[in-house]
């Protein structure tokens, strides 16, 4: 272990996950690393680090504990009457191409896939939702939710759209066939090409600056010409221009 214990954790959970932990802000990701080795009976980060090669499920647990799990559905309905009011600039003579990055466990995802369903058809839209954990993803495919994370869906739509088994609803197949669930790294993954619309919102909030940058250089590189980037308000681009975007309205971004 190095003498610097975070850098020994790091380490372990590069060689181990794939995760580079330099692309987080070391504050905030080493208060919450040491929070679970506390918590978890590991001591301190150099018996996390050591528990890692004995325990082949730890590394997946502390994927789900590092990734931010709050999501959902219709979250901040001002944007999404934004974005309703946005999708007639978009193309109307193919599908659009959607993504929702960092999708957790699906709310955003099947939001947009409602909204898109009822503003241009079953044939017109297609959303690719990606995150990190695939804990998240597993929960995103199954779409089953309690009814208390539906409270933003209206009647008519949780009547459309979700089958009721007891106090679950499970989504509709018409609903689902518009998604693709896939597992991306941000800071590591090759990104979708010519995207219409993509979502980034409440992600970046441990990214480092740089690795934020990097991030919003490759979704301009993704985007169609005339597509459309959305960022929440932990992601606020202050020098737009330098990732290749440019400001449309509060919160969406258009290639420079």
């Amino acid at each position: 272990m190095p003498a610097d214990d975070y850098l020994g954790l790091q380490q372990a959970v590069r060689q181990r996950l794939g995760l580079d932990l330099s692309h987080y802000k070391r504050e905030q990701m080493e208060r919450r690393l040491r929070a679970y080795a506390q918590q978890h009976g590991y001591g301190n980060l150099e018996g996390l680090a050591k528990a890692m090669g004995r325990e082949a499920s730890l590394g997946q647990e502390l994927l789900s504990y590092l990734t931010i799990h709050v999501s959902e559905f219709f979250r901040d309905p001002d944007f999404f009457t934004r974005l309703r009011e946005l999708l007639s600039t978009l193309p109307a003579t193919k599908p659009l191409e959607v993504w929702s990055a960092g999708c957790s466990i699906g709310a955003e995802a099947y939001s947009l896939a409602m909204l898109l369903l009822e503003e241009r058809g079953a044939t017109m839209a297609r959303v690719l939702a990606t995150d990190i954990d695939e804990r998240s993803l597993e929960r995103a495919k199954a779409g089953v939710y309690r009814e208390d994370e539906l409270k933003k869906v209206d009647k008519e739509r949780l009547r459309r759209y979700f089958v009721q088994s007891g106090t679950e609803f499970r989504v509709q197949e018409d609903l689902r066939r518009l998604i693709t669930f896939r597992h991306h790294d941000l800071l590591q993954d090759p990104y979708p090409e010519r995207q219409d619309l993509i979502l980034f919102r409440n992600v970046a909030i441990y990214f480092t600056e740089s690795a934020k940058a990097q991030v919003l250089l490759g979704f301009s590189q993704a985007l169609a010409p005339h597509g459309l980037l959305m960022v929440g308000a932990t992601e606020a681009i202050l020098r737009p221009n330098e990732v290749g975007l440019r400001q449309v309205r509060p919160f969406f971004f258009a290639r420079a």
